[in-house]
């Protein structure tokens, strides 16, 4: 079986690199969380990744967290893993903002 993997490499504060996208929005449905400011930069560095599409503007947490459930859902990424960051994942193309590695 193939998972693919994020690439990351910066701090992502209380979310952890090893977590799936499923297991980072399981977390996220706390009301606390979802609402946690110190959470935006982290999860826009997750979402950018993830979709490869910038904002207008500074979107909010709840917005990013809406960005991501949308993904997962459309894109099937649920299993997909938070490794590391790309520097500018807006400027590569799909997929070369994956790695695809083996799941035993």
């Amino acid at each position: 079986m193939t998972a693919s993997t994020t690439i990351f490499g910066l701090d992502l504060g209380p979310i952890q690199q090893d977590w799936t996208i499923g297991e980072l929005l399981a977390w996220l449905q706390d009301d606390a969380r979802t609402h946690d400011p110190a959470l935006r930069e982290p999860l826009a560095r997750i979402e950018a990744a993830v979709t490869g599409t910038p904002w207008p503007s500074s979107p909010s947490t709840v917005a990013l967290i809406r960005s991501l459930v949308a993904a997962s859902r459309s894109g099937g990424l649920s299993r997909v893993r938070i490794a590391h960051f790309a520097p500018n994942p807006a400027g590569m193309e799909h997929s070369e903002r994956f790695e695809t590695s083996q799941v035993a």
